[in-house]
């Protein structure tokens, strides 16, 4: 036996750091524990919102001038290309902008705040058995750890979340695949001063291309079960940037959650979070606030709950259903409207949305507005 805790999170991403911090600094005894040691390689666009770096500030204290300090930030642009296909909708500029993170950097300096917070950090060990009822886990060492409650933070391949009764088709109906390409600056045939994105190359997903500190990070994204010649999509699309030989290059693969958020993620002692419940911006994937942000409501739940004597799932969905979930909804059904007018429109379905209003959808993506009809958002 390891020990018992409190509370027993399980992936030591932004997600459980996040957790972890908040129940440690609450004086709760938290174990965080992953498979991988860190730092460690993290596949990601290492997108950060407005919302995103609200939220880091308000749970770990370091606003945007403090991640620049720590090397956290390592690009800012206000600038962004919308295109379709090679048809340029739209270069337009954000109120706020755009700023980019490598997750290698990223997760690290969250963990270690955790561990600042009192939580005890279990990396190298991998979870192969959860009691999802009794929030008991135990790793491929045959450590033991036994809580009051355990949150599922360990991301879209979740061991917790394949220990729970759950709708298993509609996790993989709304699953898309992704593919990686990093480039040295140097090496990508032209500058890229802004993030780009790239539709109508796919029915349901799009390109990317991001600007990064001395690199360049390319990508590919679209729903599954409506995708056919996916890498040769992507293949097709660097050669058209001028990369000659695109076969040739490292590539990397990840499957994200493009749909699939459990509405409710609640299971006995056991809360799923993050990746882990699907919950990712279904439009543009959006990742990490989501991350952040469901990562403080499980543990605040969590928390309230212990105090009061009380299930926190209550508390935890309220929130959810209160911030998260309208943002979600909305946002799958923006998409799937965009995505069914491509074949007949072409590329005057996102003209007519980006061309006209650059800086209000900006701010739905920062999160000052809402994907609900563009209303103005107040997060708590």
């Amino acid at each position: 036996m390891s020990g018992k805790f409190d509370v027993i999170i399980a992936g030591a991403g932004p997600t459980g750091s996040t957790a972890a911090t908040i129940l440690a600094g609450k004086g709760f005894k938290v174990a965080l524990i992953d498979k991988a040691e860190f730092p460690r390689k993290k596949l990601c666009g290492g997108l950060l919102t407005y919302k995103a770096t609200e939220v880091l500030n308000k749970i770990f204290g370091c606003d945007v001038d403090c991640l620049k300090k720590q090397g956290i930030i390592n690009f800012e642009s206000p600038e962004y290309s919308i295109n379709y296909r090679d048809y340029n909708i739209r270069d337009a500029e954000s109120s706020i902008p755009f700023r980019f993170v490598d997750r290698i950097d990223f997760d690290y300096f969250l963990l270690q705040k955790a561990a600042n917070a009192g939580a005890q950090i279990f990396t190298g060990e991998e979870i192969k058995e959860c009691n999802y009822q009794d929030a008991e886990i135990k790793t491929a060492s045959n450590r033991i750890f036994k809580g009051k409650y355990l949150i599922g933070a360990d991301g879209v391949h979740s061991t917790i979340r394949r220990s729970v009764p759950y709708d298993k088709k509609k996790w993989r109906d709304d699953m898309a695949a992704t593919i990686e390409i990093i480039f040295d600056k140097k090496d990508f045939p032209r500058e890229v001063a802004k993030p780009e994105l790239y539709i109508g190359h796919l029915r349901a997903g799009y390109i990317w291309v991001f600007p990064a500190k001395g690199k360049v990070v390319t990508g590919i994204g679209a729903l599954t079960r409506c995708t056919t010649d996916f890498k040769k999509t992507y293949m097709d699309f660097l050669r058209s940037q001028g990369i000659a030989n695109p076969e040739s290059m490292h590539m990397q693969g990840y499957p994200l959650p493009y749909g699939n958020f459990m509405e409710n993620p609640c299971f006995g002692r056991t809360l799923l979070a993050g990746d882990a419940a699907g919950l990712v911006e279904p439009l543009f994937g959006e990742g990490i606030f989501y991350a952040l942000q469901t990562g403080r409501y499980a543990a605040e739940s969590i928390a309230r709950g212990i105090t009061e004597n009380k299930s926190p799932d209550k508390f935890y969905l309220e929130r959810l259903e209160k911030y998260v979930f309208p943002e979600l909804r909305y946002s799958n059904r923006l998409r799937w409207t965009l995505f069914y007018s491509q074949p007949l429109l072409k590329h005057m379905s996102f003209k007519m949305m980006f061309k006209s209003m650059p800086r209000i959808l900006a701010d739905m993506v920062h999160g000052v507005r809402s994907y609900k009809f563009l209303l103005k958002k107040e997060w708590d």
